[in-house]
């Protein structure tokens, strides 16, 4: 399904740039800061950093509460329907979605999105929500579109360096819970902190999550990955797909590390070798592109 892309600039819908546009073409931001307090978080940086990358979480100054914020979605949904319908919506850049200060907005937000026919991806590193029985409640109605709601986990397989965010084992038990439900599943497998990590994560989730994407790890020195560990991870990640059949896109970080580092040994063929590697414009929802 071929999609003329347009330039969203709303209030609560956006079209994400640089490297956040390879996990969506349209995101939902409502909240910014998040309380995992994660020690590579981008949003950490820069002159916005204080604000973005707060452990504190708060709407948005755009919208004068919460019902103006789900109000402002809807009708930002509606002049975008078409589109939306076919691209989906991604939460969140900003926040994780699905913590407890954010998740009655989310919620109200998926529910409205859901009777419009338009496909959610839900991006977290937080699982209690699958034991708040009102949140999960409204997942469980005959008329919800389970196939046009994914839900992602970042996994990275360190804990130590995501202090308040649930256990990576955990996050993989949820994703697996909520496979068994009928949701689609995905894994952010980044920023990879250490192939090592990042692998077992793989590993552990392989045979009920549908999509992995793949990164490296940003501001850190040129020398922060071995060359040789690098195509090693590539080798394995390649066999387990072959042999399981989950689909994995190896974000542009990757592209990039190899074209610099190992570009004598021709490594850029491997991140398209097995059919199982998709194009970020690859779908969940829609069995390929959009």
């Amino acid at each position: 399904m071929e999609v003329t892309k347009c330039k969203l600039n709303g209030k609560a819908l956006y079209s994400p740039k640089g490297a956040a546009a390879e996990y969506a073409d349209v995101g939902c931001n409502i909240y910014t800061g998040c309380p995992h307090d994660c020690q590579y978080c981008y949003l950490k940086r820069g002159v916005l950093g204080p604000q973005l990358g707060s452990t504190e979480v708060k709407l948005k100054k755009c919208f004068k509460d919460t019902e103006d914020a789900v109000m402002t979605f809807c009708r930002e949904c509606d002049k975008h329907l078409e589109y939306l319908q076919k691209v989906g919506i991604f939460f969140s850049f900003t926040t994780d979605p699905l913590i407890k200060e954010t998740r009655e907005v989310t919620k109200s937000c998926i529910i409205f999105a859901n009777r419009r026919n338009i496909p959610v991806k839900l991006l977290t590193k937080n699982t209690d929500f699958l034991d708040d029985e009102v949140f999960m409640s409204w997942l469980e109605l005959p008329e919800f579109r389970k196939d046009l709601v994914a839900f992602g986990f970042t996994l990275t397989g360190r804990d130590d360096m995501e202090p308040n965010a649930s256990r990576n084992i955990v996050r993989v038990n949820s994703m697996k819970v909520l496979k068994e439900k009928g949701f689609k599943t995905f894994a952010s497998i980044e920023p990879i902190i250490d192939f090592e990590s990042s692998i077992k994560m793989i590993e552990e989730s392989a045979s009920f999550c549908d999509l992995f994407k793949i990164g490296l790890r940003s501001g850190v020195k040129d020398d922060y990955y071995e060359p040789s560990e690098c195509a090693f991870f590539i080798g394995q990640v390649t066999g387990l797909t072959d042999r399981m059949g989950f689909k994995v896109y190896w974000k542009e970080s990757f592209h990039k590390y190899i074209q610099k580092h190992m570009a004598g040994e021709n490594f850029e063929v491997a991140l398209s070798v097995s059919p199982n590697f998709v194009k970020s414009d690859y779908s969940l929802f829609y069995e390929g592109k959009h």
